[in-house]
């Protein structure tokens, strides 16, 4: 009788993780894609306009894990903090909150802003907010 139960208990078990492996497999899954090159290409065309003049120089956009990083080389490190920095891309380079058409094109993913002086690993990033409503 105990040997039944121990085998009842064992066949449980392995229900259990028939349901849970396919699962765990699931989550790996859910993992976002990277940004296809024709979303760059838009985020490439939206924002290479804005750096004609002027000496900060539009570098591309890249598809990254966490979303769509646009480069832009400055020509010396600014004078202000990595704080000031950021807030600086988010007011005046992101893309306006009443573009909508633009955000809608890119709603999938974040968009970040990564300056860098002569090495662009060696960039401060800032996340540009999504406008609420879309």
């Amino acid at each position: 009788m105990n040997f039944e139960k121990l085998l009842a208990g064992i066949k449980l078990k392995h229900r259990a993780l028939f349901f849970l492996i396919p699962g765990l497999f699931a989550c790996g899954d859910s993992q976002l894609e990277y940004a296809p090159v024709a979303m760059l290409k838009e985020v490439d065309r939206k924002m290479a306009q804005e750096f004609v003049k002027g000496n900060w120089r539009y570098r591309g956009a890249r598809a990254v894990d966490e979303g769509i990083a646009i480069y832009i080389q400055i020509p010396e490190r600014l004078d202000i903090s990595d704080e000031q920095h950021k807030d600086y891309l988010i007011k005046t380079i992101c893309p306006k909150k009443d573009d909508i058409d633009f955000w809608r094109k890119v709603i999938g993913y974040q968009l970040y802003l990564r300056t860098y002086n002569y090495v662009d690993r060696n960039y401060t990033q800032a996340r540009c907010p999504k406008p609420f409503n879309i």
